[in-house]
């Protein structure tokens, strides 16, 4: 028979487990949204922006602000979650948007689900929007190897953290800014 203290050391652990997997999990399933038009008269292309918002507003937060810089720019977009209810295909856009949070060093599963499901990009010209506590070269360089491997162009891999400095990088330390303006400098097809 175990005393209460080894059952604590042991029983501990495996209730930290049971957590920590329980999150990893949570933040790995689709969330579904409408797609929403933002700028419909725009004239620059059209944008379909596909975006996993994670645990906390950070990945939607910069998403929302890259894709302000692009209606800035003139760009009509079509704004959604990385879910069974967004387009499966990339026919008639210009450019395809993917935000992705990492998690484990990998950009989120319901971004790559979406990529699976929609098939041969075709060419289609893409933007990346990996966010991270602060490490996240390994997640954009999985993504941008998926999309190429589905047949996507990716014009721009943009890398911001929530927890480490972004100064270094970009020139300039919000990365509301930096997403803002690098979707305004996204160029027109």
């Amino acid at each position: 028979m175990c005393s209460t203290k080894t059952m604590s050391w042991i029983m501990i652990p495996l209730i930290l487990g049971f957590f920590a997997g329980a999150i990893l999990v949570g933040v790995q399933v689709d969330v579904s949204t409408e797609l929403v038009t933002i700028n419909p008269d725009g004239a620059e292309g059209t944008a379909l922006v596909i975006y996993h918002p994670g645990k906390s507003n950070f990945q939607e937060d910069v998403t929302t602000a890259f894709v302000d810089g692009l209606v800035s720019a003139g760009w009509r977009c079509e704004v959604t979650t990385a879910s069974r209810e967004a387009p499966a295909s990339v026919d008639g856009y210009d450019l395809l948007v993917l935000g992705a949070p990492t998690y484990q060093l990998r950009p989120a599963t319901p971004i790559t689900r979406f990529l699976r499901r929609a098939g041969d990009l075709e060419g289609t010209a893409t933007a990346l929007v990996i966010t991270a506590a602060g490490s996240s070269s390994a997640a954009a360089e999985h993504l941008q190897t998926v999309v190429e491997d589905a047949n996507g162009q990716v014009i721009r891999s943009l890398e911001l953290w929530s927890l480490a400095p972004n100064g270094e990088m970009h020139g300039i330390a919000d990365p509301i800014e930096i997403a803002t303006r690098a979707g305004a400098a996204v160029p027109a097809p």
